[in-house]
């Protein structure tokens, strides 16, 4: 072999031996911490000796190792590898915290805290060594000390941001809640963080109400030096609208809008907040005030428009809905129409009005009249005009002419294929078909919408296929079904006594039949329209205990929920039939919902 390849071949086995090396060190590394985490610490320590020599500025690495000498009773080991590390390395804090920390582990307790001061009290000119000190007693969870670091830190440095958001961690750590919430509320302050992210904090740290009690406190002292802030009144609010205190919420918002002279605007949002969890006091009250600006404010239509949205949402929760009722928000929404005309902004209130004339007065021919004219106003585009065609399409089939909401829902689905209002056309398409006996067409068109983008029209359509398969006849014989599916048409048009009827004959022709607790339901609806709700519970309660594990069953379950919480006022009960959801439907589609109603029944504070 000559000296060339003799070269060539030392270096390959070299390389082989550093390779080798180099793969066999992770696995020795997780073998150590194997043994750390079963306790062996003898075993480990044996491993984390020869990964430490070879890994020297490795901190984790000699960390584990230090924990195995003290588990392990090697005090005077561990000893002497900090007095090696510290003299080798004389810039790691680490180390000479940690000489402080095993002469405590020895008893000399006086001799360790005079060590521990000393360190916590060197001199530092710039951030980064207070950081890298306090984390070297946060290591060893001397807490105290590390406050004391950032805290002398913030003497030195004028409060600087850092080490607030630090300290505010420690506190939290060490179960100091109130520091905590100092010292983010010092960060909000000081670090320029927007609202968005300054809140989160206060989303992951403040969770009871206890806790929303401490902040609120804090803030209202900081408040009394700078009353000015805007940061510490938003924060102000935003405790008042978690815990559900939506009249300090206004009454915060509208001195915030006084002061920054925003003219309504967040008032508006706080309103729409406000309506969304129905307090309906409170929306009126953001509402009006706004409305109170004057006409020429640039959020009056917004205020009026809220005010209309707040009375229509509220007559829908009233146990009795009185004509005279309707008919006095019918007017109030003709004449905002008519100020403000067809627009996208104005949507919302035609939409609810076409809603009061096809659902409440009994009068489709006004809604149809009222939406054909919007849809074709100009200005109206887009996925607006595309609302105001499904909304018209309903009130065709309310009015009985299936055939022209046929043709609306099919161009909606033909211009928005892939977005959920092309979807909702498409399920709406199908339900007509439905409704028309056109079983196997609608089937084709649900199933391919069980996998829709919004989870209600995916829910809806998997209901509705399941009327229909569950529902045939083994012989083919539709008519049950037919007599069922035209008597929800009737349903869907008003003609309440003719659907009945229809949903009557089946059991006499069909006794016992798969539609039993369709019917019972369907019946249930009716009963609730005709304004008859202790007929409307009997028939929801027969349901529930006939069919409990039905289809149905969840569906009834938070219809008795409404009825007892809105109509019977019963709110005991409701929160009962909500908690069955809760407990006995982990899959259902209502859950959410019935979480959120069940806590608020039950009294809680706070938002879910």
């Amino acid at each position: 072999m000559n000296f060339k390849s003799g070269l060539r071949h030392f270096l390959y086995i070299g390389f082989l031996v550093f390779a080798f090396a180099a793969s066999a060190q992770p696995g020795n590394e997780q073998l150590a911490r194997q043994y750390l985490e079963n306790k062996e610490y003898e075993k480990a320590a044996d491993l984390y000796e020869d990964l430490t020599q070879k890994n020297q500025s490795d901190l984790g690495l000699y960390d584990q190792y230090l924990t195995c000498l003290l588990m392990s009773k090697q005090q005077e080991k561990a000893e002497k590898l900090v007095n090696k590390r510290k003299k080798k390395f004389p810039e790691i804090i680490q180390y000479r915290v940690d000489e402080a920390y095993l002469m405590e582990k020895k008893g000399q307790v006086p001799e360790a805290e005079k060590l521990y001061k000393k360190v916590a009290d060197m001199p530092k000119n710039e951030l980064q060594p207070f950081y890298a000190t306090a984390e070297a007693f946060r290591r060893r969870s001397k807490y105290q000390w590390a406050i004391y670091v950032y805290e002398r830190g913030e003497e030195i440095f004028g409060g600087a941001a850092d080490f607030s958001s630090r300290l505010a961690q420690i506190y939290l750590e060490t179960g100091n809640k109130a520091k905590a919430l100092e010292k983010y509320v010092q960060l909000v302050l000081t670090s320029g963080l927007a609202y968005d992210q300054s809140k989160q904090l206060f989303e992951m740290n403040v969770t009871d109400s206890a806790d929303f009690s401490l902040l609120r406190s804090i803030l209202l002292r900081q408040l009394q030096k700078d009353p000015d802030r805007f940061e510490l009144n938003d924060l102000l609010k935003w405790t008042f609208i978690k815990t559900k205190d939506w009249q300090a919420a206004f009454m915060q918002t509208r001195a915030l809008d006084k002061r920054l002279k925003e003219n309504g605007m967040r008032l508006i949002e706080l309103g729409e907040l406000c309506m969304s969890n129905e307090a309906w006091a409170a929306a009126t009250q953001c509402f009006a005030y706004v409305k109170s600006l004057g006409a020429t404010g640039e959020y009056y239509n917004q205020a009026v428009a809220g005010l209309l949205e707040t009375r229509f949402q509220q007559i829908k929760t009233e146990a009795t809905i009185s004509t005279i009722t309707l008919q006095t928000l019918e007017g109030e929404m003709l004449q905002f129409l008519l100020e403000y005309g067809n627009t996208p902004q104005t949507w919302r209130t035609a939409s609810r009005l076409a809603e009061v004339y096809t659902q409440y007065l009994h009068q489709p021919d006004k809604a149809v009249a009222l939406l054909e004219k919007f849809y074709q106003s100009p200005g109206i585009s887009g996925k607006i005009q595309a609302q105001a065609k499904l909304a018209l399409g309903d009130a065709y089939v309310t009015d009985n002419d299936v055939w022209s909401s046929e043709l609306l829902f099919a161009q909606v689905e033909k211009d928005y294929p892939e977005d959920p209002l092309g979807q909702e056309a498409k399920f709406r398409r199908a339900r007509l078909s439905y409704y028309r006996g056109d079983y196997d067409w609608a089937m084709l068109q649900l199933d391919a919408l069980k996998g829709a983008t919004t989870q209600l029209i995916s829910n809806n359509a998997i209901r509705l296929a399941l009327t229909i398969s569950e529902n045939l006849g083994i012989d083919s014989n539709y008519d049950a079904l037919e007599r069922f599916s035209k008597a929800e048409l009737l349903l869907a048009q008003n003609r309440l006594d003719e659907a009945e009827h229809e949903m009557d004959s089946i059991p006499k022709l069909y006794p016992g039949h798969s539609l039993s607790d369709d019917i019972l339901f369907q019946k249930a609806l009716i009963r609730e329209q005709q304004q008859r709700f202790a007929e409307a519970e009997e028939l929801y309660n027969t349901l529930v205990v006939a069919f409990a594990h039905d289809i149905l069953a969840d569906n009834a379950w938070f219809k008795l929920g409404l009825l007892y919480e809105y109509k019977l006022k019963d709110p005991e009960k409701a929160r009962k039939a909500y908690e069955k959801i809760i407990l006995d439907f982990p899959g259902s589609f209502f859950i959410p919902d019935a979480r959120v109603r069940f806590r608020k029944l039950r009294g809680d504070k706070m938002g879910s």
